[in-house]
């Protein structure tokens, strides 16, 4: 599995075209075959900063969502409304 963790700081007067965008993400991603979890968090301390977390079921997976045009649309798009690029840490699990 990899996870992602990809974090936002969200320029106030360009939340609602963010928030637009993301939903549609969720929505989007979350029907892609390997995807387990695609779900934007707020923080609880600062209102205008949110976490994406997403699971994969493998690199593959994660490679072919970086394909698609809702991802493409995204990358495209989502630094306009932030006021620095985000940021993206990607995860792989240790077998025990």
């Amino acid at each position: 599995m990899i996870v992602l963790n990809v974090s936002f700081d969200v320029a106030q007067e360009h939340e609602a075209n963010f928030l637009k965008l993301l939903n549609h993400m969720v929505v989007e991603s979350n029907k892609e075959d390997g995807c387990s979890l695609y779900q934007l968090w707020r923080n609880d301390h600062d209102p205008y900063s949110y976490a994406l977390i997403e699971h994969w079921e493998s690199q593959d997976h994660l490679d072919a969502h970086g394909r698609t045009p809702h991802w493409i649309h995204f990358n495209d798009t989502v630094n306009g409304y932030l006021k620095a690029d985000y940021d993206e840490h990607h995860y792989q699990e240790i077998p025990h």
